[in-house]
């Protein structure tokens, strides 16, 4: 299990993210910090192939088209630049354009942003396939589906993880999937950025980080200190580094972990404060899956939302189920009123760039602030991301973080957003978004 990716489908929520695209709005144009990737609008004109006796309606053409394009997500993990889309796509110009017997062609125009590594300045190579309906099952040898992860080889997930370039898959160009040359127009990063440093801290002049360490397998131990979960290992990593550095930890009773959850539809979450001085961590561990015993996760996340200073998610992403925040106020019977204060959230889970953005960003958005980016900042990765590499990105985060924060409270200086990418940077494509509009940071008081 250590190479396990921080996915787990969902199937229902495939389904809902198929066709949940967002027209984009230039208006509304958030810029980006990273070390080694930009935003860039991506634009090409598309096809794909339908079976149907019958003439299909517009709705059902374009169903057809969001399921292909689903599949672009796949070999741009795999690519020599490797890139993810933040699906705030629009698709226009629909139309049939060959029938043969039963098999009609469609054709499309698609634009969207997409997160894409240094390099390519022009144009970006992608991958489609000729009709999603049917390359799981020509992919196909035998038992096996070699042009998908060896651990994931379900057609629900195979979307995600598919790619041709991979060793002894028998997909053909052409005939499967269609190699498409389309333009890109770089968007030019921000060029200097800071956190909000004097912003941070609570009424009581704290700095309250809360970390949420979702399981990877909910049937073991839910005491990290002594669980064998990949994750409950990460809990340790990431808690032994504080207390080497002068923090305390306190285990939390039945009674404070009820205070804030109040139900719960399984065994209570584990829980901690590690503290020092004015930085004080709330450490979380829990199943947080959509379909597992979540509710305690669901409070405790709702309770970070509308009051920590940062929040840091370290878990299964679900395909953007686990932190649905339609699917979390569903579960809860109640509403997230999120922080009216400046905040920091870190989902360090796979593909957040395209799951978790502008969701998050919306739920800010007020008359004063129509991006809902002035009192947000957001750290998302691109890509894939092994529980494996949790702990090295958790700890240059951590280490940024407080050095950044103890240089801001002794006033000799601030560290930049782009200082902070180049050191929490992994292969994941790295980023932080909604920094653009950030004042002036000045000394904590």
């Amino acid at each position: 299990m250590i190479n396990r990716l921080l996915v787990v489908t969902t199937a229902a929520f495939v389904m809902a993210s198929a066709f949940g695209a967002t027209s984009i709005k230039s208006t509304e144009r958030k810029l980006y910090t990273a070390s080694n990737s930009t935003e860039a609008i991506l634009e090409f004109n598309g096809i794909v192939q339908y079976e149907s006796a019958r003439t299909p309606v517009e709705k059902t053409m374009r169903n057809q088209i969001e399921a292909q394009l689903d599949h672009i997500i796949g070999p741009m993990s795999e690519a020599q630049y490797t890139a993810v889309p933040k699906g705030d796509h629009i698709v226009t110009d629909i139309k049939i354009v060959k029938k043969d017997k039963t098999t009609l062609t469609i054709s499309y125009k698609y634009k969207g942003t997409i997160v894409l590594q240094n390099g390519p300045k022009d144009t970006y190579t992608i991958l489609l396939p000729v009709n999603p309906k049917t390359i799981y099952a020509a992919a196909m040898v035998g038992d096996e589906n070699p042009c998908t992860d060896e651990h994931y080889q379900t057609e629900g997930d195979f979307w995600y993880f598919w790619s041709p370039s991979r060793p002894g898959c028998k997909l053909k160009e052409g005939k499967d999937y269609n190699i498409v040359n389309a333009k890109i127009q770089r968007i030019v990063n921000s060029k200097l950025s800071y956190p909000e440093y004097q912003n941070l801290p609570d009424e009581k002049g704290n700095i309250t980080i809360h970390v949420l360490f979702g399981m990877d397998d909910p049937t073991l131990s839910r005491n990290p200190l002594s669980s064998t979960d990949i994750n409950a290992v990460n809990y340790r990593t990431f808690r032994n580094y504080l207390l080497k550095n002068g923090y305390k930890a306190t285990t939390w009773t039945d009674n404070q972990v009820n205070a804030i959850a109040k139900t719960l539809d399984g065994a209570a979450p584990f829980v901690e404060t590690i503290q020092k001085e004015k930085i004080v961590y709330r450490f979380f561990y829990a199943p947080t899956g959509i379909d597992e015993e979540a509710l305690g996760f669901h409070w405790f996340y709702k309770d970070a939302l509308e009051n920590a200073s940062i929040v840091m998610y370290e878990g299964h992403s679900g395909l953007g189920g686990h932190l649905d925040l339609d699917s979390i106020e569903q579960n809860l019977g109640e509403t997230i009123k999120f922080s009216k204060r400046y905040q920091i959230y870190f989902f360090d889970s796979c593909t957040s760039y395209k799951y978790y953005n502008t969701a998050y960003f919306e739920r800010k958005i007020n008359a004063k602030d129509l991006k809902g980016t002035k009192k947000l900042d957001i750290f998302t990765n691109g890509l894939s991301t092994a529980f494996d590499a949790m702990p090295a990105a958790s700890a240059a985060l951590d280490m940024a973080l407080e050095k950044a924060l103890n240089l801001a409270q002794t006033g000799n200086g601030f560290v930049s957003y782009q200082t902070l990418a180049k050191q929490i940077d992994s292969d994941n494509l790295f980023g932080v978004n909604g920094d653009e509009d950030n004042v002036t940071p000045s000394k904590i008081k």
